[in-house]
């Protein structure tokens, strides 16, 4: 590793005159964020789904901690483990007129996970709504299909989804889950109409959110209470003891 750049004075992205002009450190306020790593797991800090107690939820060991849902061996058919932020506290404000202008802030969501089998079971992890069915009716989000490898983005609002059409790539499908595998997916909002979408730090493809100039499609989640989450759902009736293990996941963006 190279040495380190210094800076004795402190490093700043405020101008001079301004309250943390002098602050020796980036300006915190400039951006709410949410960085979670799991070195520790409280439940009371999610909204925890087990809706027949069969899942095992909580931290496993691995460098920089590691969370994970099993299915646990359950026999019920849609058989739910998932967590999600609590309070939901993800929001992209409307603009001036509450329903149609693009919010104009920044968002950001990146997050790692992997599977034991990758065809086992849904997976899903992104910002959403409640998460409880893991079929949110609002979010920007990852999900991998039970019986398939592909993970697809999706952005939703309401209970409908932007046409796949509107995907620079024309499809849906952004990646292909492996064995055992982590793979790092993320998305930003450039807050003029554009998603980007990157898995293991490239971008793959970009989503159009604006149904014309400075307007907003109506599947795009303004103001809606969301919340960085992930969740696994058993495929079948037999029994199954798939997982999904999630190392990191971090949601910000810019305050208007």
């Amino acid at each position: 590793m190279s040495a380190p750049t210094r800076f004795p004075g402190g490093l700043t992205n405020v101008a001079s005159g301004f309250n943390l002009g002098s602050f020796p450190q980036l300006d915190p306020t400039k951006v709410c964020q949410d960085f979670e790593d799991f070195n520790n797991y409280a439940a009371g800090d999610w909204t925890v789904t087990n809706t027949t107690s069969h899942a095992t939820i909580g931290l496993i060991a691995g460098a920089g901690g590691l969370a994970q849902v099993i299915g646990g061996g359950s026999s019920v058919t849609n058989d739910i483990g998932a967590i999600i932020a609590n309070p939901l506290n993800f929001n992209l404000p409307a603009n001036a007129d509450g329903a149609t202008l693009l919010p104009p802030n920044q968002a950001w969501f990146m997050g790692s996970m992997r599977a034991t089998v990758a065809l086992n079971d849904q997976l899903q992890m992104g910002v959403t709504s409640a998460n409880a069915t893991l079929a949110p009716t609002d979010g920007i989000y990852f999900n991998k299909a039970a019986g398939s490898a592909a993970v697809t983005f999706v952005v939703r609002k309401g209970g409908a989804s932007i046409a796949a059409t509107a995907y620079s790539t024309g499809t849906t499908t952004v990646a292909t889950l492996a064995n055992a595998t982590a793979v790092r997916l993320g998305w930003y909002y450039n807050g003029k109409g554009t998603i980007f979408v990157f898995v293991n730090n490239a971008m793959v493809c970009s989503v159009d959110v604006g149904a014309s100039t400075n307007l907003v499609a109506a599947t795009f989640p303004q103001a809606t209470a969301m919340g960085a989450g992930f969740g696994i759902k058993a495929a079948a009736t037999a029994p199954t003891t798939g997982n999904i293990i999630v190392d990191y996941m971090l949601t910000s963006q810019t305050r208007v």
